[in-house]
């Protein structure tokens, strides 16, 4: 091959020139430092300017096969290294673009030098000229050098502001599960807490529909394509970034893509120490908001104590948060544990109190503990939250919970959820409890809105899904339930309350059949005796869907006895068998026991054929609950 068909071996740029055989780079003719691996990267892009280099290829060039390392970090490392040399900004920039999720591109002008960047006689861009010539046309070099930068710098900012006035139609937005590239998978509790962190800042801006974490875990690890993803969260909007944590310093990358374009809008690194990551993540959550044409709630307003902590309290609260979304009884009790551990470091810390609390309350949901122990705990412990942050939306969510199930006190307990929905628009927990209680009293209308709200703001959370079941179901708009009940069950196909829900909504239209049918479906999926299922089996042959549940009846009492089995339950089955003495003395005790489904006695139509009946109307009295039919 000629000379002249090879590569260049020198390369000029703007004021840059790039001498590939000496690995070279000289910015207007002064040499400027750069360490091998970063100038790698350079030349790999500049022998394709205008072309997508892939991470793939920069890792093959850079890595051998047989080199252990952590990628990821070693070339974003490269990049920033190079991307400082050059004086480049990674959200607007001059010379290398960033292509999310594939690679780089080098998009500036690239012409070939035919004289070497640096010769016996003077630089190149000095055209061969003495060395006291040289010099008086360095410093001419380097003024207009610096007059270019004032330029680009102009330019930057111009274009800067008018990325971010063309953003203003952001609606809705999700951060995806930040990467940890420590190293060390042991730190994933920190990145998951990042994540949490910046989904809840951004979650203070009232105009944004900000998805929650329950449902954008589920794509830890995932890698579909992000037109894919938004389309599946129906937002229009998705950041993306990671985690490093080293010591007792955190560095955390972020970029803000447009979905539907694959378009990248923004990117940023932030490195601090450890103990200003309470405030690193409000400026992360700030410079997306300027982005996206929003801004976060005043100061005043804000979901959870701003108080700066210490690293050692934070780490506990992080640790605590990471097993608390696990949501097993285990790793609850565990959460649990790291939480008291934050409140022992920080007796002031109002998030640990608030978390605590909610950990009480779930584990008397699933009978993990007495729940005459759990909410009185939590009481005491959300009572403190909201002593120190009377502003605490997640606290308030809380205790309308406590107040709602346990209590039975439902006007404070609408008041509180209502509150938590005012100083936080996107708290999940907040709108689907105030379904809930719109439910209860009776109004149904309100109530699926607003767990549809919940729903927009968790997608894919089954407990949402469920918990829109069956307010559709409560409204008897039974078409709908059964819809959004078998989409509940395409989320989870193993999801044996999906089961049971379609079965009550086929009995409320009186396809009994097709109710048998799913019940003895849900029956075998959740681990039924056998027994139980050949009992039901033969009852449904002989008598139909009351035969079925008739013949159920003799197994209630002792499964009621040894804790298999709600006493709410026990009376949902004897409404079906049509024995309404026995279900409302199981009702009488679902009440002592708070059972969970109580506070719908109003609305379920699964006891429609007892409402006429004295004592059920005693039952709904004392309770607290509306004595008319429920509105639609």
């Amino acid at each position: 091959m000629s000379e002249s068909a090879q590569a260049p071996r020198v390369v000029r740029f703007g004021v840059f020139d790039v001498d590939m055989q000496a690995r070279q780079l000289c910015k207007a003719g002064l040499r400027v430092k750069l360490q091998d691996q970063p100038f790698q990267v350079l030349a790999a892009l500049l022998e394709r300017p205008g072309e997508v280099v892939t991470r793939e290829e920069l890792r093959q060039r850079l890595w051998p096969a047989d080199t252990f390392v952590d990628f990821d970090l070693s070339l974003n490392g490269a990049l920033k290294k190079l991307r400082y040399a050059l004086g480049d900004v990674a959200d607007s920039p001059t010379f290398i673009e960033t292509i999310p999720r594939r690679g780089y591109r080098f998009i500036a002008a690239v012409r070939p030098v035919t004289v070497d960047l640096v010769s016996r006689s003077g630089p190149a861009w000095a055209g061969g000229l003495s060395w006291p010539q040289a010099a008086k046309m360095s410093l001419i070099a380097l003024a207009a050098a610096a007059a270019i930068l004032v330029v680009w710098r102009l330019d930057w900012r111009a274009r800067s502001s008018a990325k971010t006035n063309s953003q203003t139609n952001t609606q809705s937005l999700a951060v995806l599960p930040l990467e940890n590239l420590s190293g060390d998978p042991s730190q994933d509790y920190f990145a998951d807490g990042m994540t949490d962190e910046l989904i809840t800042n951004l979650g203070q801006i009232g105009s944004l529909r900000v998805i929650s974490r329950t449902s954008v875990m589920q794509y830890r690890g995932v890698h579909k394509p992000l037109p894919q993803i938004a389309r599946e969260l129906n937002v229009d909007t998705i950041v993306e970034g990671t985690v490093v944590r080293s010591g007792g310093q955190v560095r955390i990358t972020a970029q803000l893509i447009q979905a539907s374009a694959d378009k990248h809008l923004w990117a940023q690194s932030y490195e601090r120490d450890l103990k200003d990551v309470l405030g690193l993540q409000r400026e992360i959550a700030n410079a997306i908001a300027k982005h996206v044409g929003s801004t976060l709630a005043p100061p005043q307003i804000r979901l959870g104590s701003g108080r700066p902590t210490s690293p050692e309290v934070y780490e506990s609260y992080l640790k605590g948060e990471y097993f608390l979304n696990r949501f097993t009884p285990d790793s609850i009790r565990k959460a649990a544990d790291y939480f008291q551990e934050a409140i022992e470091k920080d007796p002031n810390y109002a998030p640990a109190y608030s978390k605590l609390a909610g950990c009480y309350q779930i584990l008397a949901g699933m009978g993990a503990i007495p729940k005459k122990v759990a909410y009185p705990k939590a009481k005491v412990l959300v009572a403190k939250a909201l002593e120190l942050d009377p502003q605490f939306a997640a606290a308030h969510a809380v205790r309308g919970w406590s107040l709602l199930l346990y209590e039975l006190d439902f006007a404070t307990a609408g008041a509180e959820l209502k509150r938590a929905v005012e100083l936080n628009a996107n708290g999940v927990e907040g709108h689907q409890g105030l379904g809930d209680y719109y439910a209860t009293m009776g109004q149904l209308q309100e109530s699926v809105l607003e767990v549809e709200r919940a729903r927009e703001l968790d997608p894919l959370a089954s407990i949402v899904n469920s918990d829109l079941c069956t307010m559709l179901f409560f409204a008897r708009r039974y078409d709908e339930a059964l819809a959004q009940c078998k989409a509940n069950l395409d989320l989870d196909p193993n999801s044996v309350r999906a089961l049971w829900f379609i079965g009550d909504v086929y009995a409320a239209k009186g396809m009994n059949s097709e109710a048998v049918s799913t019940f003895l479906q849900a029956m075998q999926l959740g681990g039924a005796p056998p027994g139980m299922i050949a009992a039901a089996k033969t009852g449904a042959r002989d008598s139909g869907l009351k035969g079925y549940w008739k013949a159920l009846t003799p197994f209630l009492p002792e499964n009621v006895a040894n804790g298999n089995l709600e006493p709410f339950d026990a009376a949902v089955s004897y409404a079906y068998a049509g024995d309404a003495d026995m279900a409302l003395r199981s009702l009488e005790r679902a009440v002592e026991a708070r059972c969970y489904g109580i506070t719908y006695l109003a609305v379920n139509p699964i006891f429609d054929e007892l409402r006429s009946d004295p004592r059920f109307v005693s039952l709904l009295r004392r309770i607290g609950l509306p004595q008319s039919q429920p509105r639609n």
